[in-house]
């Protein structure tokens, strides 16, 4: 074996350690507008359907959601959602999280991927759940449309996402998407 080939091979054996260990992930927990509230008995109907008409998603609206999709929401701020989310592990335990930034379909993607538990393919599986391959496995699943990481969530794609996942913890199937004639 060459001396470039074991460089080669210990390179790639280095950033896979390290993108195993986390990366450059913050190393504490943040949480910002920690007492942030939202509309109290808000059932599933009702928190879709406002959903459905806002132009983009606040972290909180999605923890929300992603806690209905567990089974409800019964937390009074955004600090116990986030802690429940992360005893549940849906949600890094090391992130920074702000009740009124929007959402990015990275972060919807990584934490849907967290609550359905899908493993995805070999690169989700070696790296762990981040935001780029979890998009990138519920795009080639067709749970979401084609897009960038960073993009902001609307409303209606929120609302349709969150649709499918229930679908698929409740089937363990993926649900085809309207129109799609593959």
């Amino acid at each position: 074996m060459h001396v470039t080939s074991r460089r080669y091979y210990f390179l790639i054996a280095g950033l896979t350690a390290v993108a195993a260990l986390g990366g450059c992930a913050p190393s504490q927990l943040t949480v910002a507008d920690e007492n942030a509230t939202l509309p109290k008995g808000e059932n599933s109907a009702a928190f879709l359907d406002r959903m459905s008409s806002l132009d983009t998603v606040t972290q909180n609206d999605a923890m929300r959601g992603l806690l209905m999709l567990e089974g409800g929401d019964k937390t009074d701020t955004f600090k116990q959602k986030v802690d429940l989310l992360i005893d549940k592990k849906i949600i890094s335990p090391t992130g920074s999280y702000n009740a009124s930034h929007e959402l990015s379909r990275g972060q919807l993607a990584r934490m849907i991927c967290c609550a359905c538990k899908l493993s995805g393919g070999l690169v989700l599986r070696l790296t762990g759940p981040s935001e780029r391959y979890c998009l990138r496995e519920l795009q080639y699943r067709k749970m979401m449309i084609d897009g960038s990481v960073s993009a902001k969530v609307s409303g209606m794609e929120f609302a349709s996402v969150l649709t499918r996942a229930e679908i698929y913890k409740r089937t363990r199937r993926f649900p085809d998407m309207v129109g799609d004639t593959d």
